[in-house]
């Protein structure tokens, strides 16, 4: 299913989005984590939750999550199914938006020069 086309400011969003997804999941896949996870992380997890919720604000069946209690320690491995989580609900909602992903719009940020001609 898709949808009309993402407003430039959702764009930036998801761009943003997306990066630090990535960012997230290159950590879980690349390095040994161990203890739990620390506040400067749940801040910025929170961060990217926040985004979630405005970028997905109109799709009811997306999955909602919620801001994580900075004060309970975050166990690696619950960290890991809720950034699993992010990243299914990401796909889910890029999958929406197929036809702006085969034009590149998503891998192009509006700040970067266009790609050079071919």
């Amino acid at each position: 299913m898709t949808t009309p086309n993402l407003g430039p400011k959702a764009i930036d969003a998801y761009n943003r989005f997306s990066r630090e997804l990535a960012a997230f999941n290159y950590t879980l896949r690349n390095t040994k984590l161990a203890g739990p996870v620390d506040q400067q992380t749940l801040i910025a997890l929170n961060g990217l939750i926040a985004i979630t919720q405005r970028l997905f604000r109109r799709h009811p069946d997306l999955p909602r999550f919620r801001p994580v209690d900075l004060a309970m320690p975050m166990t690696q491995a619950d960290f890991a199914v809720l950034v699993a989580r992010l990243t299914s609900a990401a796909l889910h909602f890029g999958d929406r938006y197929a036809h702006l992903k085969r034009r590149g719009i998503f891998a192009l940020h509006r700040s970067l020069p266009p790609p050079p001609p071919r």
